[in-house]
């Protein structure tokens, strides 16, 4: 199965949430992400886990890039919300210790692998669109 991520971003700021009592990946940040089910889409995924993770109902959503992990052998497709409803907040305190919102240029340390690659290409698509 493959893994969607979602990149909530304002004024210069990511969302990072801290995964505890997880199978995978505990004790590390990372973006609001989780696996892809069988017969959806990884749109689709992005949704559902944007809903199930931080609350909110994405209305405008787009792929930026997708990352081959050759450690897990996934494909993590890595989306950018650009619009929401609802209040950005924990929804799955039993798996995310806090959410945060980050300077792009001052992540933490213990992130997931895929957290950094990801950041990293949005703001070079930001910075070359508003170019």
């Amino acid at each position: 199965m493959d893994v969607v991520h979602i990149i909530f971003a304002q004024d210069n700021h990511v969302l990072l949430g801290y995964r505890e009592n997880t199978r995978h990946l505990s004790d590390l940040w990372g973006l609001p992400s989780g696996r892809v089910e069988p017969n959806e889409s990884p749109a689709q995924a992005a949704i559902r886990e944007a809903k199930e993770e931080v609350g909110v109902d994405v209305t405008s959503l787009s792929l930026i890039c997708d990352i081959f992990d050759e450690n897990d052998g996934l494909c993590h497709y890595v989306f950018y919300c650009h619009e929401w409803q609802g209040e950005l907040h924990n929804a799955e305190p039993h798996l995310c210790r806090e959410i945060r919102w980050y300077p792009f240029d001052t992540l933490p340390s213990n992130c997931t692998s895929v957290t950094y690659p990801a950041i990293n290409h949005f703001v070079e698509l930001q910075s070359t669109s508003t170019h």
